[in-house]
């Protein structure tokens, strides 16, 4: 069998927790090997899931998203998705809300400091 990965892959022994379903379901998994770009988990049973899930690795303190790439009786292949289109899009969205909060501040403080410079004109 050839190996066709790109990146160097790394054993491990770190537990780890599929969830999906938005967040209602979840599934503990153990890492068996990680790259930069999947990993191989172990399932305590044939549990399905879906294609895509987010895989919580709380010795890391992350969670990705992957893909499902293979599977076999109690392993399988998931692959790192890259923070895509809908990521930007929601940090985009979040500076604008950050960007009209601070111009609002600014507005006050500059009311502010007008009433205080000049009294009577406020």
């Amino acid at each position: 069998m050839s190996e066709s990965r790109s990146t160097e892959r790394l054993r491990a022994l770190m537990r780890a927790q599929a969830i999906f379903n938005n967040g209602c379901s979840n599934h503990d998994c153990q890492i068996r090997n990680i790259s930069k770009t999947g990993a191989k988990l172990i399932l305590s049973s044939n549990f399905a899931l879906p294609d895509e899930f987010d895989l919580h690795v709380p010795a890391r303190h992350k969670t990705y998203r992957v893909r499902l790439r293979w599977r076999n009786t109690e392993e399988i292949g998931v692959a790192f998705v890259a923070s895509g289109e809908s990521d930007l899009v929601a940090r985009i969205a979040e500076l604008e809300a950050e960007t009209r909060s601070l111009r609002a501040r600014n507005a006050e403080l500059s009311h502010e400091v007008m009433r205080i410079s000049n009294p009577a004109q406020a």
